[in-house]
């Protein structure tokens, strides 16, 4: 479990007022981490942990997540895009590296291709331009997400429901990142209720999944891609297509993580990333 703490800080970008976590280190070059859907900046303290010495790691609650702004005008992708890109300019970020797991990976792939000069590498996080028909139909398929709980204890147990591979004391911690407690006493999430009622039309629509490869084709920097082993999300053909497609593709599995990698397998994910950022074990 992560012992540094990160500073929470707030930018205003686009009408959105978004807080973000900042591990410091500021003469480092930048490593900009985004989470994935329904999630939240804190799915990388351990990650930022061990990469704050040789980076400065900054975690960006997207808009309708952690903390952030609901938003006026809407969750289409390119306002989560437009929002990076406003984010990095106000930051006055020149050249970084990217982080984007699941949903954030999308992120990179769509802003990446008109900012080449900005970012330096990318690591993404099992996800890939289109998803299994499997995973899919499992999306399309799934429970309603509770909106509202009775108790602590009551949010902990649908976290562990949802996510039975990660320790009880991490499931706790990534279930209290994500919500908290109103003033009547009931527990409720920080994300917006559009974000966990959203159906992602990015995996049925033949548009946006072109517009994933295509921007993955354009990208010239190096991509290093880590899969879950036991993920439904990205097939091994898929995943095979996401190396001969891009330029300077690396992949790797870690064989027994799901696709929340970095509440699964925090050690793991760090392990598998250390070469590719170079930094030493």
């Amino acid at each position: 479990m992560a012992t540094v703490k990160a500073l929470e800080k707030r930018v205003q970008v686009n009408g959105i007022n978004l807080l973000y976590l900042d591990w410091g280190n500021d003469d480092k070059m930048p490593l900009l981490c985004l989470h994935g859907h329904g999630s939240q900046a804190h799915v990388f303290d351990e990650f930022a942990e061990a990469m704050s010495p040789h980076y400065h790691v900054l975690a960006l609650n997207s808009r309708g997540h952690g903390g952030s702004d609901f938003a006026t005008n809407g969750y289409a992708r390119d306002r989560f895009v437009e929002d990076l890109a406003a984010f990095v300019d106000d930051l006055k970020l020149s050249r970084f590296v990217l982080v984007g797991l699941s949903m954030g990976g999308w992120h990179s792939m769509l802003y990446t291709p008109d900012h080449q000069d900005r970012v330096e590498r990318i690591i993404t996080g099992d996800i890939a331009p289109e998803a299994t028909p499997q995973f899919v139909e499992y999306w399309g398929n799934r429970p309603n997400i509770p909106l509202e709980f009775a108790s602590q204890a009551d949010a902990i147990k649908w976290g562990r429901g949802a996510n039975p591979r990660a320790t009880d004391e991490r499931i706790q911690k990534d279930v209290l990142d994500k919500v908290y407690q109103r003033a009547d006493g009931v527990w409720t999430h920080k994300a917006d209720p559009a974000i966990l009622a959203d159906p992602l039309v990015d995996l049925t629509d033949p548009s946006i999944i072109k517009r994933y490869w295509d921007g993955l084709a354009a990208i010239t920097c190096p991509i290093f891609h880590v899969r879950g082993g036991l993920s439904a999300l990205v097939s091994d053909e898929v995943n095979q297509r996401m190396g001969q497609v891009a330029k300077d593709f690396t992949t790797v599995d870690i064989p027994d993580s799901g696709h929340p990698l970095t509440t699964e397998k925090p050690a793991e994910f760090i392990a598998a990333t250390r070469s590719f950022l170079g930094v030493p074990a």
